[in-house]
């Protein structure tokens, strides 16, 4: 009995639907706090900081931090929860889907590579701190869960590269 409990409660489902509560926790809560002089303190989320750098006419840079922290792993909860209530009635587009997932799987830390990115894109003074909050955990939880759900997927399949 207990097994089976523990089987359910760790069930990709629900794996995923914390995934997904993370993800949105870590993207809304705040993620850093930018202190200077010990006067001026600036809290940021993920999309504050995003948001942020599009108003100060950071277009590249707001344009791949969002591609890598927001849209990736939106795009790669979607294929997962697509694969995970089988959506895919035949074999070919289940294929599919997974390839799609190993490609963006392979960028599974490049949102966490990113976050580093937003930190040290934030022109900072002298006397200047960071600090880091409860936002970046929540992040970091849920990218560990979407590669942990990614590796589940993909388990019994092999890709090999057409030569």
């Amino acid at each position: 009995m207990c097994n089976f409990m523990l089987r359910k409660l760790l069930s990709d489902n629900n794996i995923w639907i914390v995934s997904c509560i993370c993800f949105i926790a870590g993207i809304l809560l705040p993620m850093f706090t930018f202190s200077k002089f010990l006067i001026f303190n600036d809290t940021f989320s993920l999309l504050g900081g995003i948001l942020h750098l599009l108003k100060e006419g950071e277009i590249f840079l707001f344009l791949v931090i969002f591609a890598f922290s927001i849209l990736g792993p939106i795009y790669k909860l979607k294929l997962i929860r697509d694969l995970i209530v089988e959506k895919h009635n035949d074999e070919a587009m289940k294929l599919q889907s997974l390839k799609r997932l190993a490609i963006v799987g392979k960028w599974s830390m490049a949102d966490v590579f990113i976050v580093a990115i937003l930190v040290a894109t934030i022109k900072l003074g002298m006397l200047a701190s960071i600090s880091v909050h409860i936002g970046i955990v929540f992040f970091g939880v849920s990218v560990l869960l979407s590669m942990l759900l990614v590796q589940r997927q993909m388990s019994g399949y092999e890709f090999r590269r057409k030569e």
